[in-house]
């Protein structure tokens, strides 16, 4: 079963399945089309008409679709048999398909809170498609039973997440409803950690790190404890938690749930893995193979992204910390926002939530800073400078008599640039730069002229260096032998 065809009628390609889709009509094109005249909005921005998509365009029909197929009463029976002795009050279905996404910010998932007698909440949690993965429904099954088994495994342990059960083998729901339910978890996301933007900022210019508050210094002791909790749940393979298929339903490591597929056929997804080693040499070889076959990205990218890649691929096989750590291994959280976190007024953490992607890894990896604290200089290339939210860590975890844990703050830029950099795939030099350093154990560049800096300055130089050290690579020859143009806009 192959993911999406491009949306050009006769296309025998397949639409690239990194790049989201074109943000006005939201179709999806092969390598051949996303610039092409036959794609009516690309046609229009060359002449500087713009039209952009709407929130309800990017959700419908969807989600009043899904809710066409989610009987209450069916539910009803089906949860009430889940928790014997306790009756249920109200599903809080809503009439509106988009009030229901706006009530839990729903983008990958539609949820739907059911409330018992006993002032016990749960969430039925169904995933979606809609523009944001073209993919059939399998690999979205095994995407909701890793997330299952990961909470069952945490929660289990007495880890603050939420509890899960996996859609009942007799669920009498319409098989395209792909869900589990969840305990609800009380509390709110922590205030003082929404990023801040001015209107002339962005991502990679955002407004500079506030003092922390004292009450967020207490919450990030809650954080240190929470982590410490983590410690208690090991595996011996690095891969995402799964089921067993036999009646038993043990937890244990399966393959490794990335963002997007690894294949667009049964498996899907690679692993599990030995060695931190093996797991991002098949993520890195993954993507090099898909922009080979030219079902990645657009062909503007291409180059680019494949020598980062390339370079990427170089690190990797050299690093012995990679190989040499045979566990045991621990669950990191792949999307940790600030906003994943549950808390009490005071800062306690009521639970963690959103646990989809998550991974087994080695410990230097999965005790390293969540990605939402780090300092503002991460995206500007810097990696010698901590944020305020790490330095309060490191405190909490001296605070706490747990100083083993400290390095893993301190070292671990590695690790974060390994994540960031195969989870966005930038074609930005200040990062290519950064990733090198942090691999090699060089000091950030003391200015634009330190003399000990031999890195490129540029993505120009860095492209013409990169082509010039990999220009034997069969791939990337491939790739240059056979460019793909932009045609040019027909006659009025």
């Amino acid at each position: 079963m192959a993911f999406n065809p491009c949306y050009v009628p006769n296309c025998i390609y397949r639409a690239l399945t990194w790049m989201p889709p074109c943000a006005e009509c939201l179709s999806r094109y092969c390598f051949e089309h996303g610039k092409h005249p036959l794609h009516e909005c690309w046609v229009r921005r060359r002449k500087g008409i713009r039209m952009g998509a709407t929130l309800e365009g990017m959700n419908e029909p969807e989600v009043t679709q899904l809710l066409k197929l989610i009987d209450v009463d069916l539910i009803k029976d089906e949860v009430e048999n889940l928790r014997p002795g306790h009756t249920v009050v109200k599903i809080d279905k809503k009439p509106n398909a988009m009030d229901n996404i706006n009530a839990y910010f729903g983008q990958f998932n539609l949820q739907i809170k059911i409330n018992f007698d006993d002032s016990t909440s749960w969430l039925m949690r169904i995933r979606r498609k809609a523009f944001i993965r073209p993919y059939p429904n399998e690999p979205l099954k095994v995407n909701l039973i890793s997330e299952v088994a990961t909470c069952q495994a945490l929660s289990q342990a007495g880890i603050k997440v939420p509890d899960s059960i996996l859609r009942p083998g007799n669920s009498k729901l319409h098989p395209n409803v792909i869900y589990c339910y969840q305990t609800f978890i009380e509390g709110k996301s922590w205030d003082e950690f929404s990023p801040r933007y001015k209107p002339v900022q962005s991502m990679r210019n955002p407004a500079p790190e506030e003092p922390l508050s004292e009450k967020s210094n207490q919450h990030i002791i809650h954080i240190a404890r929470w982590f410490i909790d983590l410690e208690k749940v090991k595996f011996h393979k690095i891969g995402s938690l799964t089921l067993s298929s036999d009646s038993s339903g043990k937890i244990e490591v399966g393959p490794l749930i990335e963002r997007q597929p690894t294949k667009t056929i049964p498996p899907y997804f690679d692993g599990p893995f030995s060695t931190l080693k093996a797991r991002y040499l098949s993520s890195i070889n993954t993507r090099l193979s898909a922009l080979i076959a030219r079902t990645l990205v657009d062909p503007s990218m291409e180059i680019k992204l494949y020598l980062s890649l390339l370079e990427l691929r170089e690190l990797v096989e050299n690093d012995q910390d990679l190989e040499q750590d045979k566990g045991p291994f621990y669950i990191r959280h792949a999307d940790d926002h600030w906003d994943h976190t549950r808390t009490k007024d005071k800062g306690e953490i009521t639970g963690v939530i959103d646990w989809e992607w998550a991974y087994t890894t080695s410990k230097s990896e999965a005790f390293c800073s969540p990605m939402s604290f780090l300092p503002v200089e991460f995206h500007r290339g810097k990696n010698d400078i901590f944020a305020l939210k790490e330095k309060s860590l490191i405190e909490a975890y001296q605070s706490l008599n747990r100083d083993d844990l400290i390095r893993y703050i301190k070292n671990g830029r590695k690790y974060q640039r390994l994540i960031h950099t195969l989870k966005c795939m930038s074609l930005n030099i200040m990062e290519f730069n950064a990733t090198k350093r942090a691999f090699l154990g060089l000091p950030d560049p003391q200015g634009d002229n330190d003399e000990n800096d031999k890195l490129p300055k540029t993505i120009v130089e860095w492209e013409v260096v990169m082509l010039e050290k990999w220009k034997d690579d069969e791939g990337l020859n491939y790739l240059l032998n056979n460019p793909v143009s932009v045609p040019e806009l027909p006659e009025k």
